[in-house]
């Protein structure tokens, strides 16, 4: 009779750790970092990271790098990639994976990072994973080093460009006599 109870309540506690956990100690994740520029106000830890729109993981950590002099250059978001949403239409997983694939698929295809807007109501941000082939590749970490977390390079968001572009425009009629 105690020993029926003790496997009834292990069966109990497998089941609802697979249905509040949502599979999560089950899945195969794979983590990157991305260095943001500006400030990340509005994203927070759980955010969803999206390619093309489709969600395929999520925030994991967003730290603060300080540099001597105690200035922050850039911010760094640690991002994981759920590895079997990326291969549900019979993709390989080989780019998140292997760290040479990687590097090759930053470089050929022009994989970058944007925070984006996710409501106008709230302000909350999420990242975005997109091609960009014809943008400069500008990394943080140097290729000599020996990181734990592989970097998926940044680009500004359309605002901050905008933003930089009004800036440079401001700046050339102060300079006009």
């Amino acid at each position: 009779m105690i020993g029926a109870f003790v496997l009834g309540a292990i069966a109990l506690i497998v089941i609802a750790i697979l249905v509040f956990g949502s599979g999560r100690l089950f899945r195969q994740t794979r983590e990157f970092v991305l260095y943001f520029d500006n400030s990340v106000n509005g994203l927070r830890v759980g955010a969803p990271v999206k390619f093309k729109g489709v969600e395929i993981g999520s925030v994991k950590d967003i730290r603060l790098q300080l540099e001597e002099g105690g200035e922050v250059n850039k911010i760094p978001v640690i991002i994981e990639i759920d590895l079997k949403k990326l291969t549900s239409r019979g993709a390989t997983t080989a780019p998140a994976v292997d760290r040479e694939a990687f590097n090759k698929f930053i470089v050929d295809y022009g994989l970058r990072g944007q925070l984006e807007m996710e409501s106008l109501v709230t302000g909350l941000l999420y990242v975005a994973l997109d091609f960009f082939p014809d943008t400069p590749i500008n990394l943080v970490q140097r290729t000599d080093g020996d990181y734990k977390y592989p970097e998926i390079p940044t680009l500004p968001t359309t605002l901050e460009q905008a933003k930089g572009a009004v800036t440079r425009i401001m700046n050339q009629l102060e300079d006009i006599d």
